[in-house]
């Protein structure tokens, strides 16, 4: 069961400390960024390392015997990933224009044929008991639904569990034909940045991947997000205890650093290293 009152904790006790440096802090979030790009394209099937990801981020490098498909969606996660911040960072209420934006930047230039257009044809989950997607038709009328409540319970939920509903509920609509997970998880990091918290990325190893799509089922047949809700404050709590971590060593060695040998003291230190230099000619 996820505690909520923890996870409160911890970000008020981020929040009294002092910030990171400018740099350090835009060094982290460049890492968070790569991060998550790497990891939710994984997800889906890439097959990019992480090193291969920032490589193709900060360098503009092409990976040798990577397809070129690889390469795009590393891109145009990266463009979805700035659009989905910087929606963050206006907390303003959430649109289905907001939503088909994500999709779209996500498949810019992977396919930009499909990239925030809802489909028109019936999908379901491959080798699922039960298929939870909308119908096509019924697609509109879901997401302006999905809409309609997000921006009712925000304030009202914990931003974690609203964020894992967010999910969840957008996932069972999968209105886009392709990029739906990616676009899910970019809506559940919105509405966790938005309201303070960091960015969480699911891990693509074998195991926590398999667990992923495990519960995401679990939540199909229960017809809830509580399961969801639980994996992501897990991811949440970490996150935090990272983020802390990072704060109290930051503020620890700038309050150390007041004790470092002013420059009055140095130079006098080098006066007497050159005086008994001479002494001893």
């Amino acid at each position: 069961m996820a505690d909520f009152a923890k996870l409160t904790e911890l970000k008020n006790k981020i929040a009294s400390l002092p910030p990171l440096p400018k740099y350090e802090q835009e060094l982290l979030d460049a890492d968070v960024k790569i991060d998550h790009v790497w990891s939710s394209n994984a997800i889906e099937g890439s097959t990019l390392t992480r090193h291969e990801t920032e490589a193709i981020l900060k360098k503009g490098l092409t990976i040798h015997g990577k397809s070129v498909a690889e390469v795009l969606d590393t891109l145009d996660l990266s463009e979805a990933y700035d659009y989905m911040m910087d929606l963050a960072s206006q907390a303003q209420t959430l649109t289905q224009l907001d939503i088909r934006n994500l999709n779209r930047l996500s498949m810019a230039k992977s396919r930009p044929e499909d990239a925030g257009v809802y489909r028109s044809v019936p999908v379901r989950p491959a080798g699922a008991e039960v298929n939870p997607y909308a119908d096509p038709w019924d697609i509109a009328v879901k997401m302006a639904e999905l809409v309609d409540w997000a921006n009712e319970v925000q304030g009202k939920l914990h931003p974690v569990d609203y964020a894992a509903q967010l999910h969840w509920r957008f996932v069972i609509i999968h209105p886009f034909i392709d990029g739906n997970g990616r676009t899910a998880r970019l809506l559940m990091n919105l509405a966790l940045t938005e309201h303070g918290y960091p960015v969480v990325n699911i891990q693509p190893n074998k195991e926590s991947r398999l667990h992923y799509m495990e519960v995401l089922e679990a939540c199909d047949r229960d017809g809830s997000a509580d399961k969801l809700t639980d994996l992501i404050a897990d991811y949440t709590e970490e996150a935090l205890r990272k983020k802390l971590k990072i704060l109290e060593l930051s503020d620890k060695n700038h309050t150390d650093s007041g004790y470092i040998i002013s420059e009055r003291e140095l130079e006098e230190w080098r006066k007497k290293r050159k005086q008994a230099k001479l002494s001893d000619q």
